[in-house]
């Protein structure tokens, strides 16, 4: 099962690399911030329980892929041009992010 969510995540990572298209350039460059650190999440091991971000903040492999599915979705929002739901769902990501930033 691990395998199968580390195959789908990496496997979404790049189409992340071209999201948020369809919005503005300022919530481009917050998007892609976003999408750094999560992108440096990886639950390689099995059963293993905590990720560390390229910035050392810890997270929990849930919390990694559920990061990597908002931030699909704000890929998807972006792309039809829902730019207020793109936002929600970044500042969800972004929340998460800064609550963990430096707790490790």
């Amino acid at each position: 099962m691990t395998k199968f969510l580390t195959c789908g995540l990496l496997a979404s990572t790049g189409s992340l690399a071209h999201a948020a298209e369809g919005c503005d350039a300022s919530f481009t460059t917050q998007y892609h911030d976003s999408m750094r650190i999560v992108e440096s999440l990886r639950p390689d091991k099995g059963g293993q329980a905590r990720v560390f971000a390229v910035e050392g903040s810890e997270f929990t492999a849930g919390q990694a892929h559920w990061m990597q599915g908002q931030l699909h979705k704000v890929e998807e929002a972006c792309a039809r041009g829902d730019k207020a739901r793109a936002a929600q769902l970044l500042a969800t990501v972004q929340e998460l992010l800064k609550s963990h930033h430096g707790a490790s």
